[in-house]
């Protein structure tokens, strides 16, 4: 069972699980999706088998308008997202000091990890199926985004070469692993083609998968876990 724990920001706080409190491993930061919550089954699967099979540490947390986080979420910016994960990254790192530290992040936690590797060392980023918006929308609330104009962003493939976070993906020196999702019906090609370039991901193409996890059936998660594992333990 996870420990669940406040993690402080600034002025209140996110609620967040310890998976593997006591382990020794890898320390790993999972990024849920946009409008998900930490206690989904799969993100709850993963960190149990990362917990008996890696020794690893993993913590999940819901954003602020996400679960058992304060606030709404139609009166949030990424940008405030993103505060949060630097408090919870900065906590791990403080209370689990000298460790290997792997940030994976799911759709809009793929856009958070991105945008850590900026400002934050750690040694491995997996993506998976991440997502990305236009630039001034890291600063736009959730409820005035152009939904229609983010889709179209991300089919453009010179606009998503020029974006100030894959511009700079280069200077991330980790490993990276891009897991795309073959019938992905948010994330066109065109976005998992720029980030692979970008960051000079290896990546894996899961077939017959859309966008979110919700869908798949227990054999395609089990497979799709499996391939994560087995790059991680390279």
């Amino acid at each position: 069972m996870p420990k669940t724990i406040d993690i402080e920001c600034i002025g209140y706080s996110v609620k967040a699980d310890v998976y593997g409190d006591d382990n020794h491993g890898p320390l790993l930061l999972s990024l849920i999706g946009r409008t998900s919550r930490r206690k989904k089954q799969h993100y709850i699967d993963f960190a149990n088998r990362l917990d008996k099979d890696l020794n690893a540490t993993t913590v999940v947390f819901d954003y602020t308008g996400h679960g058992d986080s304060p606030f709404d979420f139609d009166d949030l910016r990424p940008a405030q997202h993103f505060l949060e994960v630097i408090q919870v990254f900065d906590w791990m790192k403080q209370q689990y000091p000298g460790r290997k530290f792997i940030v994976i992040g799911s759709s809009y936690g793929g856009f958070m990890a991105t945008q850590l590797t900026k400002y934050r060392d750690f040694d491995s980023l997996i993506l998976r199926a991440p997502a990305i918006y236009r630039p001034a929308d890291f600063y736009t609330k959730a409820a005035d985004e152009d939904k229609a104009a983010t889709m179209s962003f991300r089919t453009d493939a010179e606009k998503l070469a020029e974006h100030p976070l894959l511009a700079r993906a280069s200077k991330f020196k980790g490993d990276t692993l891009l897991v795309v999702h073959e019938n992905d019906e948010f994330i066109p090609r065109e976005t998992t083609e720029a980030y692979a370039e970008a960051f000079d991901a290896d990546v894996i193409l899961e077939k017959d998968i859309t966008h979110s996890l919700d869908a798949a059936t227990t054999e395609q998660i089990k497979v799709y876990f499996d391939d994560i594992f087995d790059w991680l333990q390279k």
